[in-house]
């Protein structure tokens, strides 16, 4: 590009004269990164007809975010092709040790293509080399010294470090954020120029490319040498008296051959035989029409909306209703009873989570904020503790920092290997905590600041001047359950003492009480009724100890030998077998090994033979038709079931198992408060209904008539479930706040 450009005056872009740009945004995309990292970063998904979108829905969402927050002049995405590069018939070894793309991720490239053909999107690629080489040779191609262009690289690695200069920027997607690398950035994070990134890479290699590097040099000590000595050029020709240690000097001279090869490899080209007219990258009109057709037979509705395109009216496949998967002959028949019933559930329900929404809930803010300034100097000592036990002040909150102190520095026994070091997760920890004091301290420390941040400020933010936090109520479509946000009142800590506290911050009005109701068991009652297991179904119909049963029959006991500890390790088996839970999950729930909770869930299985038949049966039938249903008809299509991938396929059998129970008990809990609101509306106006969370009810209603609201609400739930084969059972509570329920 030697001529220089100018930019019009409106719109910024190229003229139809052919003036060229002087002070464009040029937005390059490595394509194959952005769509991996959408893959894993999303569930799977798919359309009606069992074509995975969840690639396409992710790559596309981050490039419109990218669109309008840089709003670029020019853009481009850049593929890899399947044929061997230089780099391949360099060293042979190159990515060698790379698994292919799976098949799920493989059939997205084709629509993820079209879509930017139809949107006008220029995308290139050239045989024999890879995205990041195209994307070098555009950017330094439009970044030339004769031009004030700048250029946005978008990617998931840091490969293109290397390209960065005063007008080549780096937009690095991570798990969090976006983060916008420039010179400056890169001097401030790494403490060196973005040229010398291949100089690291030379030196450590790199693992995921199969860049060999210097055996034995890692990332630090690569840093390290680049930063004192620049480049591998200099180390290797003053080799002898550079001051290094005689171990480190001995890798490097052992591993010159491989140094310099590994900077060959990772070196981006810039002259790949491509069009570097950047007229070629303006973004064009495009095919709307055809654009609003493919993306209406995928079912992407929300990108149809960003793109302000209308859904097109399809041919119709069948007489059957598109919004509802065909009917089956593995169908279960107590379904069919039901014809889609839970859209009339739905429908009633939106007009009670409206009503909840307005009139919210009490809070004590005074009785939050004093929580808070109580937390403070307990999370200042333990700060003080850990870094005095550390040797070393640093941020006990950043994962990588924590396992430099608890691995290297203390030498503790790390296993679980990530990117940054090792895990320091909370089951790690937990496995930690007698080799070290401060590993408790950790763990405590961590959860006083979790209910500093995200409850005592979380909360305090929500308050509106009424003194009441109004949750906002969604209505999860994929599981049926209602979920709550900004805040997530459901998401309030009970398993601690100190979690267990905030309860007492949601009060009632004065002159009022809450009324809470919570099922019993339900799902387990609902397993019972699903499976017609015949044990299961008289100690529901006894209104017996279903888990002291369990523990009976798991452990080969009678039921007056069940001890606690038994009926503990039942307990979780029971509802372990609800939630589709392994026995490796098991094993880390009730502390015992992975063989043993193997054999209890065996036993349990050989016990409750109904439920074993169940769960083959609707794993089964979910595997021949896509789909699994709640007793009301509500559909969950379940693409996971034809993935490729053991753990991907393993994780939808899992949700065949739990869907039909789990969906079932969220139906049976929204027919509840639709019932409960219309009958207070006519009875006791008073009363108001204003939180579902999980299992349970909560009402807000005058003293004087507590009593009759209580009635009301157990009537109700009660009989939301009367078409089970036994009666649910609900125990409903009165107190002036929600800890007094409990």
């Amino acid at each position: 590009m030697k001529a220089k450009q100018e930019i019009t005056p409106n719109d910024g872009l190229c003229s139809s004269e052919g003036r060229i740009l002087t002070s464009g945004k040029l937005l390059l995309i490595d394509g194959n990164s952005l769509i991996n990292r959408s893959f894993y970063a999303i569930r799977l998904l798919s359309n009606k007809k069992g074509v995975y979108t969840n690639a396409i829905t992710g790559f596309f969402s981050a490039f419109l975010k990218l669109q309008n927050e840089l709003k670029p002049t020019h853009a481009a995405i850049a593929f890899d092709l399947r044929a061997p590069t230089f780099r391949h018939k360099m060293y042979d070894g190159y990515k060698k040790r790379r698994k292919g793309m799976p098949e799920e991720l493989a059939a997205q490239m084709p629509y993820i293509k079209q879509i930017l053909d139809y949107m006008g999107i220029a995308r290139v690629e050239c045989e024999g080399y890879e995205a990041d080489d195209i994307i070098g040779t555009l950017a330094r191609s439009a970044a030339s010294d004769e031009s004030e262009n700048l250029v946005y690289i978008a990617t998931g690695d840091r490969d293109s470090f290397q390209l960065i200069d005063e007008q080549i920027s780096v937009c690095l997607a991570s798990n969090k954020e976006e983060i916008i690398y420039t010179p400056k950035k890169i001097e401030e994070l790494y403490g060196i120029a973005p040229k010398q990134f291949i100089e690291i890479k030379a030196l450590m290699g790199d693992s995921s490319d199969d860049i060999p590097g210097v055996a034995g040099i890692g990332e630090k000590t690569a840093f390290s040498l680049i930063q004192k000595f620049e480049t591998v050029d200099y180390i290797y020709e003053h080799l002898a008296g550079l001051d290094v240690t005689t171990l480190v000097r001995t890798k490097l001279s052992r591993g010159k051959e491989l140094c310099f090869l590994s900077r060959e490899l990772g070196r981006i080209k810039t002259d790949v035989p491509i069009d570097l007219s950047l007229n070629s990258y303006i973004p064009q009109k495009g095919n709307p029409a055809q654009l609003a057709t493919l993306l209406t037979e995928l079912e992407l509705a929300t990108l149809m909306k960003r793109l302000k395109l209308q859904p097109v009216e399809l041919p119709a496949l069948s007489d059957v209703s598109q919004n509802e998967p065909q009917k089956n002959e593995a169908d279960n028949d107590q379904t069919n009873d039901h014809p889609y019933e839970h859209l009339q559930v739905d429908n009633d329900l939106e007009r009670v989570l409206r009503d909840m929404e307005n009139t919210g809930i009490k809070v004590d803010a005074e009785g939050i904020r004093k929580f808070g300034e109580e937390l403070e100097p307990q999370i200042n000592a333990l700060e003080s503790r850990i870094h005095e036990m550390a040797g070393v002040q640093f941020n006990i909150l950043s994962p990588k920092q924590l396992s430099e102190i608890l691995f290297e520095g203390l030498g503790l026994s790390g296993t679980k290997k990530t990117k940054t070091g090792y895990s320091t997760g909370a089951e790690v920890l937990e496995a930690l905590a007698d080799e070290h004091p401060i590993i408790p301290l950790i763990t405590e420390y961590r959860e006083l600041t979790k209910l500093n941040s995200t409850y005592v400020q979380g909360l305090l933010k929500c308050v509106k001047d009424n003194g009441r936090i109004h949750t906002t109520f969604k209505n999860e479509t994929r599981t049926g359950r209602l979920s709550s946000v900004e805040p997530n009142i459901q998401n309030i800590p009970v398993r601690t003492e100190r979690g267990r506290i905030f309860r007492r911050f949601f009060i009632a009005e004065r002159g009022c009480l809450l009324v809470d109701a919570d099922y019993s068991q339900i799902e387990l009652r609902v397993l019972a009724h699903v499976s017609s297991d015949s044990i299961m179904l008289d100690a529901f119909r006894n209104n017996a100890d279903i888990h002291t049963i369990t523990a009976a029959q798991v452990f080969g006991v009678a039921e007056k030998n069940v001890t606690r500890e038994m009926r503990s390790a039942a307990k979780a088996v029971n509802f372990g077998i609800v939630y589709g839970m392994g026995a490796f999950s098991l094993s880390k729930e009730i502390g015992v090994s992975v063989a043993q909770a193997k054999d209890y869930i065996e036993r349990y299985l050989k016990k409750y033979n109904g439920v074993r038949e169940y769960l083959e049966r609707v794993t089964e039938e979910a595997k021949n038709c896509g789909y699994v249903k709640t007793l009301l008809g509500r559909t969950r299509n379940i693409p996971e079931l034809r993935s490729s991938n053991h753990n991907i396929r393993a994780s939808g059998e899992r949700i065949a198992k739990n869907t039909p129970i789990q969906g079932t008990a969220a139906d049976i809990i929204k027919i509840a408060m639709v019932r409960v609101y219309d009958r207070l509306i006519k009875e006791q106006p008073s009363a108001k209904l204003i939180l579902q969370v999980h299992d349970e009810l909560i009402v807000e209603s005058p003293e004087q008539i507590a009593d009759k609201t209580a009635k009301i609400l157990s009537e109700e739930m009660i009989s939301a479930g009367r078409e089970l084969e036994m009666n649910l059972t609900v125990d409903v509570k009165t107190g002036s706040s929600w800890y007094e329920t409990h």
